[in-house]
């Protein structure tokens, strides 16, 4: 646990370009369902103390984005490449107790799991994960975690969404490394990571930006504001889209919470997605302890 409230305001140099995770490849089996492959497997990622061990999906750190239509029948072939048990949890879907992924569907070394089911809610940006009993905190630490965007086309709502360039998944980390691995027992990190990238910015090349904001830290709360105070829209949240744009200064997502906002920009402008302290309604020293007080300079736009 840190000794103090950590503070990267003003501090981050932001010179690498934002990684995007890779819109993940599918196909349409016989049966008409949307079939995606998934491999847990180990990796590494350079940091600016060097390399890393860490896990991801399909790759070194983080996973691929799974992208699947309302009304569509998907199909995940999921592999454990681990040295351990490890599951796949489709947090915030609608389906079957039997297709969860869940602490009860551990899937040892080596072997397979292949999940099924219909999408049968409206749009929304969810995420995937490991969830293994008395082991999800670590699992997840390492760099197991991914999005799963959901559409409806019954929704006609005009929003940015090319994704990638206007319609940006924006996945924030806290990994705290020592001696070339991921420490899995501690609580906060003292650097962020946004889809695996240390100061991170992203080229926007249009007028209005479609932020997903994931919090993929296991226990660390953010509170989202831009760096000159400009509104953010939030357009969505964990459920889905809201009934009506929201303009708010600040978002506060716990761990595992999803938003989206809407950032409007002037061509030349740079602005800087920011994290100050959350303001967790706890005892003085519970907050300075637990991250409460906190402030990060986040990405670059």
């Amino acid at each position: 646990m840190l000794l103090g409230p950590t503070d990267t305001v003003g501090e981050v140099d932001f010179d690498t370009e934002l990684a995007i995770p890779p819109l993940a490849e599918s196909t349409i089996d016989d049966q008409g369902r949307r079939v995606f492959d998934l491999t847990a497997q180990e990796g590494s990622l350079d940091l600016s103390e060097g390399e890393v061990e860490t896990w991801g999906f399909n790759g070194n750190y983080l996973g691929p984005t799974l992208r699947a239509e309302r009304g569509e029948q998907v199909l995940v072939r999921y592999r454990n490449e681990l040295g351990e048990a490890s599951t796949v949890h489709w947090h915030g879907m609608h389906l079957p107790a039997a297709m969860d992924g869940g602490p009860h569907q551990l899937v040892e070394p080596g072997g397979t799991w292949e999940p099924t089911w219909t999408i049968d809610q409206p749009a929304a940006t969810l995420w995937y994960h490991p969830h293994p009993h008395g082991d999800t905190m670590e699992h997840v630490s390492r760099g197991l975690a991914g999005m799963f965007i959901l559409d409806d086309p019954a929704q006609t709502v005009d929003l940015p969404s090319d994704y990638g360039v206007d319609d940006l998944p924006v996945i924030v980390t806290d990994p705290s490394s020592s001696r070339g691995e991921i420490q899995t027992n501690s609580e906060f990190g003292d650097r962020l990571l946004v889809n695996g990238t240390e100061g991170p910015y992203a080229e926007v090349s249009t007028e209005l930006v479609r932020l997903r904001l994931l919090n993929g830290s296991p226990m660390r709360v953010y509170s989202f504001q831009l760096d000159d105070g400009s509104p953010l829209v939030q357009v969505a949240s964990d459920g889905g889209l809201l009934p009506a744009p929201h303009e708010t200064t600040s978002v506060r997502l716990s761990p595992g919470e999803r938003a989206e906002v809407l950032v409007r920009m002037q061509p030349g402008e740079t602005r800087t997605l920011r994290s100050i302290a959350p303001d967790l309604g706890q005892h003085f020293l519970a907050e300075r302890f637990g991250g409460g007080e906190d402030r990060f300079d986040v990405l670059q736009l």
